[in-house]
């Protein structure tokens, strides 16, 4: 008698469902941070006085209510990113073609530039802030490079140099982290620009000198495994603040915490959050979606249009950016 195999269906959540979820987040999150914010502006007036304020909110609790579910909504905003992040991982461990997963992010990430400047600053034209699809692509670049290079260069003695390049930029790149990313450090240490660069040049120095030591027992692969972790970290997380894109330094790092911890997803995604509420401690909501992450499959179930997924982002901002402007909460401006 002939067997017939029945694929059996994993119980639990797939990454169609979690993509919905970063999505419907996402939504929430820039109709409050776009249409509801810049209606409060509008409607708001400028308070010098903090009584003549609370006083002015007493006589429209209507407005005060609308602030709190603005509030609210922001929080509900925060499962998105690390859930994106998630994905970025498991879809680098999957594509087949990691070149074409980061052209299309690219093409995106240039793509949402336009409403995303429209959305978030009201004009056409804006350079001092980019949108998420850059920390994304990043963030996946920078996890492409650290394998390529661990899994192809950790042998080879001849690249021992950059084992000091490495050692010498760890300290600026921890304290930047801490210093300028992070709210405690920024909170507990207000320096200006040159008492920065004073305490991140000694930070440069002393790990030099400590990883030169360390590192003097560290055999070729562990030498190498280092420097080809570090230094695309460190350069794609610059990439990041430099250019102001959207969770910065501290959206790529949290992509390759996920990365480093995959063999356990519930442990990777808290210490995902944990980097994220550093950066900002009203993300300490993304810590519930551990809950979906718990109940993950691994399987991608339904499939979802792709093109779809990449282009609700740009569609769906520069739809609220109309709605808005429609209603005359916002203007138009070139630059």
């Amino acid at each position: 008698m002939e067997e017939t195999a029945v694929a059996v269906k994993k119980a639990g959540i797939t990454g169609t469902t979690l993509k919905i979820i970063a999505l419907t987040s996402m939504f929430i999150d820039h109709f409050a941070a776009i249409l509801i914010t810049d209606y409060l502006n509008m409607v708001i007036p400028n308070f010098s006085n903090r009584d003549v304020m609370q006083a002015w909110f007493d006589e429209h609790q209507r407005i005060a209510m609308l602030q709190t579910v603005m509030y609210v909504m922001r929080l509900l905003g925060r499962f998105g990113f690390p859930l994106f992040a998630f994905l970025i991982v498991e879809g680098f461990q999957h594509t087949r073609s990691v070149k074409r997963y980061a052209l299309n992010l690219g093409i995106f990430a240039l793509i949402s530039e336009l409403p995303f400047n429209l959305g978030f600053a009201s004009k056409l034209f804006f350079t001092g802030y980019q949108n998420v699809y850059f920390t994304l692509l990043f963030g996946l670049l920078s996890l492409a490079c650290m394998h390529y290079l661990c899994e192809t260069r950790k042998e080879n003695e001849k690249y021992r140099p950059l084992f000091y390049v490495a050692a010498f930029l760890t300290g600026p790149y921890v304290g930047w982290l801490f210093l300028r990313d992070c709210w405690i450090g920024y909170l507990l240490f207000k320096i200006d620009n040159v008492t920065l660069a004073v305490i991140l040049s000694a930070a440069a120095v002393l790990s030099l000198i400590l990883l030169a030591i360390l590192g003097r027992k560290w055999d070729t692969v562990k030498r190498n495994s280092f420097t080809f972790t570090l230094l695309p970290l460190a350069f794609f997380c610059a990439l990041g603040d430099l250019l102001a894109t959207d969770y910065g330094a501290g959206g790529v790092l949290t992509i390759a915490m996920i990365y480093f911890l995959r063999a356990n997803r519930k442990k990777a995604f808290a210490i995902a959050c944990v980097v994220l509420t550093l950066l900002s401690p009203a993300e300490f909501t993304a810590f519930l979606m551990l809950i979906p992450i718990a109940k993950y499959n691994g399987e991608r179930g339904m499939k979802l249009n792709k093109y779809f997924y990449y282009a609700f982002y740009p569609a769906h901002i520069g739809l609220i950016y109309l709605l808005t402007l429609l209603l005359g909460f916002t203007t138009f401006a070139l630059r």
